[in-house]
């Protein structure tokens, strides 16, 4: 019988070290990073997304409807309150180009930003199509998010911030 367990944990130890090798592996790319944030947003998980997010005070993001951030902490308050209005985030890419030199790398993204709102026949689908440009940088061995800004990928999209933050909550 003891023969038999310790057999197990021959077939079986390789593949559970492989699988947590796989879910940890770390540092990863600008692009896997940009792409891990993108899907912790849909995800709606906070705590992921600012992993790979530069939280100084000074660091200045532009997003829709011309509003301006400065630091991290009005960001992340926006980001919460977000997450909390809406049933559910879908977020494809469509395009994304990442160039790196050195410690710093770039890119150009288009992707949609697909807000559900509500449950059932009732829910509220709102598709806001975005062109994305940042800015990475390499700290301690890992890329972070340093700076973006965000914009709709078709003319005549702008739209005021009141209207934004009229969006069905």
């Amino acid at each position: 019988m003891r023969k038999r367990s310790y057999m197990w944990l021959v077939l079986i130890l390789p593949f559970c070290a492989s699988c947590t090798a796989a879910t940890v592996r770390e540092p990863l790319t600008p692009e896997e990073v940009i792409r891990a944030v993108v899907a912790a947003n849909a995800d709606k998980d906070f705590p992921a997304m600012s992993r790979f997010m530069a939280q100084e005070e000074d660091r200045i993001n532009y997003t829709i409807g011309g509003r301006k951030y400065v630091g991290w902490s009005g960001l992340a308050a926006d980001l919460r309150e977000e997450f909390e209005s809406v049933t559910r985030l879908e977020m494809p890419i469509y395009e994304l180009t990442v160039w790196t030199r050195g410690e710093s790398a770039w890119f150009v993204m288009e992707l949609d930003y697909i807000r559900f709102i509500g449950e059932g026949p009732n829910q509220l689908r709102k598709v806001l199509p975005l062109r994305e440009t940042g800015v990475l940088e390499q700290r301690n061995g890992n890329w972070i998010v340093v700076a973006w800004h965000e914009s709709f990928r078709q003319s005549g999209l702008d739209v005021p911030i009141s209207v934004l933050t009229q969006l069905p909550k």
